[in-house]
């Protein structure tokens, strides 16, 4: 091979590296999911728009100070068939994450094939009885 194809080849792969390292970038702008830009939220269990098995555990994940005041999962994507599982939500200390493990014997056994709603309702320890209400959906398989 001569030295002008050697540099030919060199141009077209980093041309081609190039061109995957663009098209990551310009693929990658989803927008932020607003549920994180409300104080106090760090993550929701499992992600919106995720797709899960239907023993996935669901919750969210709080900064210190805020608290989880109700958990509700719906068998549908508009939340209208939202069944309580507070009751039945375990806190993790230390991380401040809120979830709920569906199995036999609990208000939602397994999650719904499909969709699946849920709205959390956070309050901030230092303001009792302000509430915010983060929904989501998230398919699953």
């Amino acid at each position: 091979m001569g030295r002008r194809q050697k540099l030919i080849f060199a141009a077209l792969l980093s041309a081609g590296v190039a061109m995957f390292v663009i098209a990551g970038v310009i693929g990658n702008d989803e927008a932020p999911d607003r549920a994180l830009s409300i104080p106090g939220v760090e993550a929701l269990i499992p992600q919106r728009g995720d797709e899960v098995l239907q023993q996935q555990r669901v919750g969210i994940d709080l900064e210190a100070g805020f608290r989880l005041v109700s958990l509700t999962i719906s068998p549908d994507a508009r939340c209208l068939l939202p069944i309580e599982v507070i009751g039945s939500t375990r806190r993790i200390e230390g991380l401040e994450q809120w979830v709920y493990q569906p199995r036999e014997g609990l208000p939602v056994p397994a999650l719904a094939p499909d969709q699946n709603c849920v709205v959390a309702t956070i309050e901030d320890i230092t303001r009792p009885g302000e509430f915010e209400e983060i929904e989501w959906v998230f398919t699953v398989s």
